[in-house]
């Protein structure tokens, strides 16, 4: 589901105007963001959790040439499935 379809289908659910969800959707977006970037997690119910973690420096392999190089560290997003969530994929 892309954005468009998730407005689509929230409108006609809440029967809310597209422009007012696509509005909600884009707060919630800049909300969820602003919290990772102060490095907080976002939790949502039994969907899981996003949270910031710290990759450490480790040397890599270009495939190409076989050359060695050194890929710094960095932050990046992670998402842990909660269990309501994995559930609900194990009983399809």
């Amino acid at each position: 589901m892309n954005n468009t379809e998730l407005v689509n289908t929230l409108a006609d659910k809440l029967t809310i105007s597209k422009s007012e969800i696509s509005l909600y959707i884009d707060n919630l977006v800049e909300l969820m963001t602003a919290e990772l970037v102060a490095n907080n997690t976002v939790a949502f119910g039994n969907l899981g959790v996003l949270e910031v973690q710290k990759r450490n420096e480790r040397v890599a392999v270009h495939p190409s040439s076989g050359k060695k190089i050194l890929v710094p560290p960095k932050l990046v997003v992670k998402f842990k499935t909660a269990n309501g969530l994995k559930d609900k994929l194990k009983g399809r």
